[in-house]
């Protein structure tokens, strides 16, 4: 009996050494439904096969976006004289960039400071623009999206943006009405005044005209003469058309003397130089008087809107390099010992030296300041920001 338990323990043991040396060669060819291996796995990962992995191409990191602006300053400290001046340059042509002016408004009056403008509009930087009535009527040219907001003053440059390209061109425009044979020009358009004439006013001027003379009022909607209107104040500008009001004896009789009731009326404008006109553009900006032109310095002694250029004062000017850059430049001033401001000539003069070829000045003094990622990088001479009718953005 003993002998056949000894028997039957050595079959056992010859079987589990037999087993453990077959194992591994068995479970190279025969695997378990989990795809687990039946046996010492985790002593035998040699035995382990790999699926056939299709490579995946490494991902092209993409190119950084570029930057939109170039922001940066230059002082200079001599023993009579102290600057500090602050550059923002940028390409008009990158297709990430908004660059454009902007109203204190949405209408044509009033004013805003330059933060507040440059939190509505999500900017990443902003520069005072030029010059505006004391209502806050802008000085001049204003055209945007093909919509004229302030026509010309004939008197000074103005700054374009045509398909991310910027020039500046001395420019004048025309308004008038037309429709069913009859021609009216000689025009004021969106213009706050209360002298003889036939006026023009348009939504972008507001809700009403603002007049508060006597005056006679062609009301058009949708193109069509609704009826004239004769009114001793403020009158309603239709939402979907214009008003054409007009100031005292001769204008009134003109007008009523061409203009009748279902008269279909267009108003049009032309913005030109010469023979030349402009048309096609994103937007258009009149400025303030000519510094640079063609790398000239072509300031002029005294300017309609600052008046002297010929001394030190807080100074701001737009101008354009040879590979269309444009380039804003401020410099601070009336601060004694920190920065006494420039000239008309020695503003001219920075922008040379900073490779600009056509530049203009716009509004100065306590107006002139830059903010560049929500900080107003300049030193404004009032100590406090001054309320702006417009200004530049970038975005």
């Amino acid at each position: 009996m003993k002998i056949r338990r000894l028997q039957i323990v050595v079959l056992l043991i010859l079987s589990i050494t037999v087993l453990w040396i077959l194992c591994p060669a068995i479970g190279r060819n025969i695997s378990a439904e989990d795809g687990h291996y039946s046996c010492n796995e985790q002593n035998n990962q040699d035995y382990v096969t790999t699926p056939a992995v299709t490579p995946i191409a490494s991902p092209i990191p993409s190119k950084e976006p570029e930057p939109i602006y170039k922001y940066y300053s230059i002082t200079e400290n001599k023993a009579n004289f102290n600057l500090s001046m602050h550059v923002l340059e940028i390409d008009p042509s990158n297709p990430d960039l908004v660059f454009r002016p902007v109203l204190s408004h949405k209408t044509l009056f009033g004013y805003e400071y330059l933060s507040v403008m440059y939190d509505t509009w999500q900017a990443k930087a902003a520069v005072n623009a030029g010059f505006s009535y004391s209502n806050g009527m802008l000085g001049g040219l204003f055209a945007i999206d093909g919509e004229l907001y302030t026509p010309a003053s004939g008197n000074y440059p103005v700054l374009f943006l045509d398909k991310g390209k910027a020039y500046i061109e001395d420019a004048s425009s025309r308004v008038w009405v037309e429709g069913d044979g009859v021609l009216l020009d000689n025009l004021f358009y969106n213009h706050y005044s209360e002298k003889e004439g036939i006026y023009v006013f348009t939504p972008l001027y507001g809700t009403m005209n603002r007049l508060d003379v006597e005056h006679l009022n062609a009301f058009v909607s949708n193109g069509e003469v609704r009826g004239l209107i004769l009114r001793n104040e403020s009158y309603e500008i239709p939402k979907d058309g214009f008003l054409i009001s007009a100031i005292g004896k001769k204008a009134k009789a003109r007008l009523e003397e061409l203009i009748k009731p279902g008269m279909d009326l267009n108003l049009k404008y032309d913005i030109y130089n010469g023979e030349k006109s402009f048309t096609g553009f994103d937007w258009a900006y009149e400025c303030g008087s000519w510094i640079l032109k063609d790398h000239e310095i072509i300031v002029p002694e005294n300017d309609g809107w600052v008046g002297t250029m010929q001394t030190r004062v807080p100074r701001t000017a737009v101008g354009i390099k040879e590979d269309g850059t444009v380039l804003f430049l401020v410099a601070d001033g009336r601060q004694k010992g920190f920065s006494d401001g420039l000239t008309g000539r020695e503003l001219g003069q920075k922008l040379l030296d900073l490779g600009v070829k056509d530049a203009v000045n716009l509004d100065g003094g306590a107006s002139s300041e830059m903010i560049v990622e929500g900080r107003i990088v300049n030193s404004p001479s009032a100590g406090r920001e001054r309320m702006l009718p417009c200004a530049f953005i970038i975005k």
